[in-house]
């Protein structure tokens, strides 16, 4: 990924944003500092995902975690505002107080469960918005790579695909040994609770 040190005289790139007047993109950076590649939902697709949970990247690495942004996409109009939803680039729709703002795109700078709205950064404005989640609406495609992040949670054979190889590896070598133990009956008749010959 790119630096984010300081580059003289620029400065660092939150800086750069601000002198420039994005602060819409200060704020992302901000939120975004530390993350891991993984936890960048919004500028992921689908396959680079799968590529980096094949990878090994883990999901609940980092704060928030991916997992845990990824339960906030998937579940948007579900929940109260979340710290995890900090970062997140969203749709303005349905605002009726600034109807100009509808189908504007900003980043979610701030939550408060106490007033039930996020901070959301807006090109062009001065300040955050303070919205309802039901104004909000995260792109559709970090909600795919969410789903695919949630999928990856728990191992099954439906999310085998996304783990590592030898992760893979393993949980084949583990239904290979349940299945002799279930189906292996010979070698258990009269041996109540012994350990089978694996020779």
């Amino acid at each position: 990924g790119a630096s984010r040190a300081a580059v003289p005289p620029v400065g660092t790139p939150e800086e750069a944003a601000t002198d420039e007047g994005h602060a819409d993109l200060a704020a992302w950076l901000v939120a975004s500092r530390g993350w891991t590649p993984l936890q960048h939902l919004e500028a992921l697709t689908v396959d680079r995902a799968r590529a980096l949970l094949r990878g090994g990247a883990d999901s609940s690495a980092g704060e928030p975690s991916a997992l845990e942004r990824a339960r906030v996409l998937c579940s948007w109009g579900e929940s109260d505002p979340t710290a995890a939803a900090v970062g997140s680039t969203v749709a303005i729709h349905s605002l009726v107080s600034r109807p100009s703002m509808n189908g504007k795109v900003g980043v979610v700078v701030s939550a408060s469960a106490s007033t039930g709205r996020f901070g959301v950064r807006v090109a062009g404005e001065a300040k955050a918005l303070a919205l309802r989640p039901a104004n909000l609406e995260p792109a559709a495609a970090a909600v795919e790579v969410g789903r695919l992040i949630l999928k990856a949670a728990e191992w099954s054979p439906q999310s085998h695909e996304l783990f590592p190889e030898p992760a893979r590896k393993w949980a084949v070598a583990v239904m290979r040994l349940g299945y002799l133990i279930a189906w292996d009956e010979e070698r258990f008749e009269g041996r109540e609770g012994a350990a089978p010959n694996m020779s």
